[in-house]
């Protein structure tokens, strides 16, 4: 199951993928906009190979 964590910060976003990696996670970055007209949301989004 993939899970996310909302971030706006960039260095924290930068922190929490070293850490989830560290770990052993499959982590990737993202952004997502609500409405059209709307500021991106980042994300980070983690998942566990074996647990799937």
């Amino acid at each position: 199951m993939r899970h996310k964590i909302y971030c706006e910060a960039s260095a924290d976003r930068d922190a929490l993928v070293t850490i989830l990696a560290k770990n052993g996670y499959t982590v990737r970055i993202g952004k997502e906009q609500k409405t059209k007209n709307s500021r991106y949301t980042y994300y980070i989004e983690y998942w566990r190979k074996d647990r799937d």
